[in-house]
This record gives C-alpha cells, structure tokens and sequence, in this order.
C-alpha cells in the first residue's frame, strides 16, 4: 500500500482559520471574514492537483 503525502500548507492555513473562527465567537463577528477567505484559499490549494 502507497503511504500518501501530507499536505502540510492545508493543515497549517486550516489551524489558522479555525483560529478565526474562534476569534469570531471571543472577540467579534467580523472575523468571520478572514476565515472565508482562508477557506476558499485553503480549497484551491486542495483541488489544484486534481
């Protein structure tokens, strides 16, 4: 069996999105922005092989 790679920018810019997230709910909601935009960053890093 084949050992896949792991894609470490995703995981990384994805612990930093959910560090928005959180931040939406602690401090205001206009985090929420920036974790959108990692989210759709974060989606075409993980599609850009396909």
């Amino acid at each position: 069996m084949k050992k896949k790679e792991v894609n470490w920018p995703v995981i990384i810019i994805g612990f930093i999105g959910l560090g928005f997230v959180a931040l939406t709910f602690i401090i205001h909601w206009t985090f929420i922005i920036l974790a959108v935009i990692i989210m759709i960053l974060n989606q075409k890093l993980l599609f850009k092989g396909k």
